[in-house]
């Protein structure tokens, strides 16, 4: 009888312990998809390199868990979200650099109109005796 009643104990506590670890991963990506929602146009690349690091530990995190099938879809839900507060700052991110490489290729372009001078490409073909 003292057995069975460790074996319940054991039990209980195991299961305790699963339970609270998958809704500490959930408070976790809903803490950051949170975070991401009042700070994310303000972060610094930087920022941006933390918040992707925490995000790829919830995932390995998530992995070892046992959600149940409500707690995944709302895991899921919040993935979403995270995601696409990520990507809105890829997308501003390469429209800006975008930008800057149309801008210092446009400036390219005319320091290498006026290097070539009057005569442009065609003195480039004119041999120095011409």
């Amino acid at each position: 009888m003292k057995t069975v009643r460790i074996i319940t104990i054991f039990l209980a506590i195991l299961l305790f312990y699963a339970c609270s670890r998958e809704e500490s991963t959930l408070n976790d990506y809903r803490a950051l998809a949170k975070e991401l929602k009042v700070n994310s146009t303000d972060y610094t690349p930087e920022e941006w390199e933390e918040v992707i690091n925490k995000y790829e530990r919830l995932e390995k995190e998530a992995e070892s868990c046992h959600f149940s099938k409500k707690e995944k879809k709302e895991l899921n839900r919040l993935r979403g979200q995270c995601a696409a507060y990520i990507l809105k700052s890829v997308t501003k991110q390469t429209k800006q650099q975008i930008k800057d490489a149309i801008e210092q290729f446009s400036d390219m372009a005319e320091g290498f109109k006026e290097g070539l001078g009057e005569e442009g490409l065609e003195g480039l073909f004119k041999d120095e005796g011409e």
